[in-house]
């Protein structure tokens, strides 16, 4: 009852809030004006380009930038623009969908690489899609628009990427990325240059979990994903890259959002401090264990997130930035009922806790015109424990997990000659952790007796330290080479790796580019793995080799497409023989795939994507063992995506996702041990779940006022109400009936966001 009354409830607030929003349609008119500010910088030396032309396509509104490289443009009424950057001897650059709301500053800040007078063609059609030198392949940069109008996303960063060539998604549920046929466990997360090990809400490290992104969207500047290929100063990960840049605080005026979405309550700040300071920040809290409380069923998880970055220009020269994080996720249930479909249904009792915080600097120094060094000193501190049980002893199962972090981090970068420029840099880590963990004796659903466990990991501070040199070179104009050496060394194991990358691209015509990559790339044993028994200090690092090809060609200034290949070998992978807590090295496999893609940017009010890959993600335990489908082998996968201006404030979108379903180790029969029946696995991954697909449509209306501007969206998802099968939860009734219990994706699901911009 109080179920139906809540959805009840909620259609009801939509049907108010549509009336609303029509009824203000007509009457709300625009009548401030905003400002558009940032800085204009050589993409290899990171100086300042003083006067660069800065205009907005289409109007006759403009700036150049000053000795520092800043421009202003003021009266700006407020709208969706297109923003263009220009200057002799450099490629011009377009940033697409930028908002301008009445009495705000929207900052945009522009890295500009030089250009060949060859190549004047090629130089104009890279306006809107700009790829640096040592990142030719399978890259994707997102802007906050971008984020912010995706349907099926909820303005979620991970979710927005779940739609990218080659990666899947493990659900509505979750905001994992499944990257080319990889764990979510083989992705590097970056901030402002700062290593974020759980970027998503209930994420917790060997799990395939997570809600939503500790960071809110409305302080990202850019997210890079690298879904192979990455060059050679990204490491100890063999997937995939998402670096995310923070915006700096904007220089001319205090700017304050309050929204509510799936994320929760957040509220975000940015302006100036004092002179040559500024600040961003932002706070939000879940409000699921809110809404559940009303309902009377207080079982929802709560969590808070806060990210924020302050940045001092010392001089002309020298800018220091002070970046942090910190979340918190907690849950607590009590009076589970037998029978409910959880993982942790043995107990009626539980508590959890999974947390994460950072501060970290970031100094940037240009040393002279034609090089610059950039130096991240930075704290991390992430972990989690839980306690399950009964009422009478709550504490039968446990962990205690933490893991500390200090880094010191440096990269300095030098441009030769304009046909060659050279990037080196190192990292040394000091990392202490610890792992107390406890569980009773038990049996598995196959009739395994697991004996009681007490584990308690504390080891001596761990070492990790790497160098790496790139050089991006062009021998002759269509050519660009990038060649990258890294080495990493670390303590815990005693390893000694070298990973030698390189990259190609080449210009076949002036609208057609062939990329080529390859390269090796490790990924250290997790402490987890370590923890359990002291013989898996004698773990080494994973690894993978890409070979990746690719063609781009531009169909228009706002519209590319492009087919990708790769291959990826891998080796030494970690498995567990036996079930015990004894790992080794003896893993291997392999994923291969070929990808499409069609991507239009937000230009004529219409933007769009389309995407299709075919892939096999294979491995296998040992070198006499057969290979078996990886968990998280999903050979098909489509994404359509579309967005639409329709005027007077409203956008639509719709989004369609289909993907072969994950495989799973079927049950074939059962056995009976002690009159008790227990089922009997068949091969491992032999079955796939149901094919996966759902329809999102998304409607947004934006209200401007006289000095703030109010938004508001519905993200409706999966529109068709698919059963989209997640697992199956296979039991035998007493009489030895095998029961397979589906476990399903959200159905028909309204997500309504509201955003003030004050």
């Amino acid at each position: 009852m109080y179920i139906k009354l809540f959805f009840v409830t909620k259609y009801l607030i939509l049907l108010t809030i549509l009336g609303f929003m029509l009824l203000w349609t007509e009457i709300v008119g625009q009548t401030s004006t905003g400002i558009i500010s940032g800085e204009v910088r050589d993409a290899a030396t990171q100086q300042p380009l003083p006067g660069t032309n800065v205009i907005i396509l289409n109007t006759d509104i403009g700036a150049a930038c000053d000795e520092n490289g800043y421009y202003v443009i003021k009266n700006v009424p407020p709208g969706n623009y297109i923003l263009k950057v220009s200057m002799i001897g450099y490629e011009s650059t377009t940033y697409t969908d930028l908002a301008v709301n009445p009495n705000r500053n929207q900052s945009v800040n522009f890295k500009l690489r030089a250009s060949s007078l060859e190549l004047n063609e090629v130089q104009v059609t890279s306006d809107y899609f700009v790829k640096p030198d040592e990142n030719p392949v399978s890259l994707r940069t997102i802007s906050p628009e971008e984020i912010r109008r995706s349907p099926g996303s909820a303005e979620d960063i991970f979710r927005v990427m779940q739609s990218m060539p080659g990666v899947a998604t493990a659900g509505t549920k979750s905001a994992q990325l499944i990257v080319r046929g990889g764990s979510p466990e083989e992705n590097l997360t970056l901030l402002d240059n700062i290593e974020v090990y759980n970027p998503i809400h209930f994420a917790r490290t060997g799990e395939s979990m997570g809600v939503i992104s500790i960071v809110n969207p409305a302080l990202i500047q850019k997210v890079d994903f690298l879904t192979g290929g990455f060059p050679a100063k990204y490491g100890d990960k063999m997937s995939s890259v998402f670096d995310m840049t923070l915006k700096e605080g904007n220089k001319e005026t205090m700017n304050t959002d309050a929204n509510l979405n799936i994320a929760g309550f957040g509220v975000t700040m940015d302006g100036p401090v004092a002179e040559n300071t500024n600040m961003i920040f932002s706070l939000r809290r879940g409000y699921f264990d809110l809404i559940t409380s009303l309902l009377d069923k207080p079982v929802a998880p709560n969590y808070y997130d806060a990210v924020g970055k302050i940045s001092f220009d010392l001089n002309k020269n020298n800018r220091i930035s002070l970046v942090g994080f910190y979340y918190i996720d907690q849950i607590e249930r009590t009076g589970i009922e037998k029978g409910e479909t959880y993982s942790w249904n043995r107990f009626n009792y539980l508590t959890r806790d999974d947390y994460g915080a950072a501060i970290g600097i970031n100094w940037r120094s240009l040393i002279s015109e034609k090089a610059f060094s950039l130096v991240t000193a930075s704290y991390t501190s992430n972990g989690w424990n839980t306690i399950q049980g009964t009422e009478l002893s709550r504490d039968l199962l446990g962990e205690d997990i933490r893991e500390d972090e200090f880094s010191l981090k440096t990269e300095f970068n030098y441009q030769i000659s304009p046909e060659l420029n050279l990037k080196l840099g190192g990292q040394f880590k000091v990392i202490n952790s610890q792992n107390e963990s406890w569980s009773p004796a038990d049996t598995t659903r196959n009739g395994t007796i697991t004996p009681a466990s007490i584990i308690s990991y504390q080891p001596d501070a761990e070492f990790k330290s790497m160098f790496f040199l790139q050089s991006s070179f062009r021998i002759v104009d269509p050519l660009m080479i990038s060649a990258g050496l890294r080495y990493d060394y670390f303590s815990l194991t005693n390893e000694n790796n070298i990973s030698p990358r390189i990259s190609l691209s080449y210009n076949l015509s002036e609208r057609t580019r062939l990329n080529l990559a390859l390269g090796r790339y490790y990924q250290t044993p997790a402490n987890y793995e370590v923890a359990p028994d002291e013989r898996n200090l004698s773990l080494n690092s994973s690894y993978a080799d890409h070979y990746i090809a690719g063609v781009e060609y531009r169909l228009g200034l706002d519209t590319k497409a492009g087919i990708e290949i790769y291959h990826k070998e891998l080796s030494s992978l970690i498995v567990d023989p036996d079930s015990s807590k004894l790992l080794i090295n003896t893993g291997s496999g392999y994923a291969q795939g070929i990808e499409f893609s069609l991507q239009k940017k937000f230009t004529g009010g219409f933007v769009g994507s389309a995407s299709y890959s075919y892939s096999i993600s294979k491995r296998r335990d040992s070198e006499s063992s057969a290979l078996y489908y990886f968990e998280y082998d999903r050979p098909h996968i489509l994404n359509l995506i579309f967005g639409l201006e329709i005027g007077s404030g409203w956008q639509i979108g719709a989004k369609f996702q289909y993907a072969s379903g994950n495989p799973y180790t079927p049950v074939t029969g059962v056995k009976v041990i002690d009159n008790i029946f227990y089922v009997i696995d068949g091969e491992n991954n032999s079955s796939r779940y149901p094919d996966y697909h759902k329809l999102d449509f998304r409607i947004d209306k934006k209200f401007v006022f006289d000095s703030w501007s109010f938004s508001v969206y519905l993200d409706l998802w999966n529109v068709y109400n698919r059963d989209n099968v997640v697992s199956y939860s296979f039991k035998t009734s007493k009489d030895g009936t095998i029961n397979a219990e589906p476990r399903y994706d959200f159905g028909i699901m309204p997500i309504i966001g509201f955003t003030a911009k004050f």
